[in-house]
């Protein structure tokens, strides 16, 4: 008799590992292959920097107001200088921004998307990006965001007019959210999240980055 209910209790607890097993399946699940085709293959032309045609892709999800953003980013523009010493780590590489506004924390981070986008279209989508980076500590809240961005495009001589068509482009706007959209399809939940050639990468530092990019071949 007392084997009989050790053997009802072995029974019942392999049921539970084997529903929390089925639960933990559920939540775990790898991203859909054409997801992490779209991260590896995809650049577009307006937001890829480096070089475009080079052999591996290195993806960022970004937010413009994410502090560690700004590290990775100043990081990776630095060693893609001409004068740099490991800018031959960056010439075969295209390093495609994607944009990961975390709104419910930064009040200014879909506006700054909408405007790097928009000045993507003419072809400024780097210099808008740089100096979104180099200015993130103005954007507290309440910060005039709309004014700052018109005074940026004014000053880097964009057609002014076509500009502020396209920062309120629907189109414009169903870029970014496309690109939310996959990073949420993708499981990301922090920024900066990097993808090298389709591989999410773990948490590293600039440095460890830099040395990944440098063994690539």
């Amino acid at each position: 008799m007392k084997s009989k209910h050790i053997l009802i209790s072995i029974v019942s607890l392999l049921g539970v590992f084997g529903a929390l097993y089925g639960v933990y399946s559920l939540l775990n699940v790898a991203p859909d292959a054409t997801l992490i085709d779209k991260i590896k293959t995809e650049r577009p032309q307006n937001r890829t920097l480096w070089n475009a045609k080079g052999k591996h892709t290195l993806a960022v999800m970004s937010d413009y107001q994410c502090p560690a953003c700004k590290v990775f980013h100043e990081h990776l523009e630095s060693i893609a200088a001409s004068d740099s010493p490991n800018v031959d780590a960056t010439k075969n590489v295209a390093y495609v921004f994607r944009y990961f506004p975390l709104h419910q924390i930064h009040e200014h981070a879909y506006y700054l998307a909408y405007a790097a986008e928009a000045a993507g279209r003419q072809g400024m989508f780097e210099q808008f990006t740089n100096r979104f980076f180099a200015d993130q500590t103005k954007f507290v809240a309440g910060f005039d965001i709309k004014k700052y961005v018109t005074e940026l495009a004014t000053e880097l001589k964009l057609d002014l007019a076509t500009f502020n068509t396209d920062i309120n482009d629907g189109a414009l706007q169903g870029v970014i959210q496309a690109d939310l959209q996959l990073a949420e399809k993708l499981g990301v939940n922090a920024t900066p999240t990097f993808y090298l050639n389709g591989e999410k990468l773990e948490s590293m530092s600039p440095a460890d980055l830099t040395k990944l990019l440098q063994e690539l071949n």
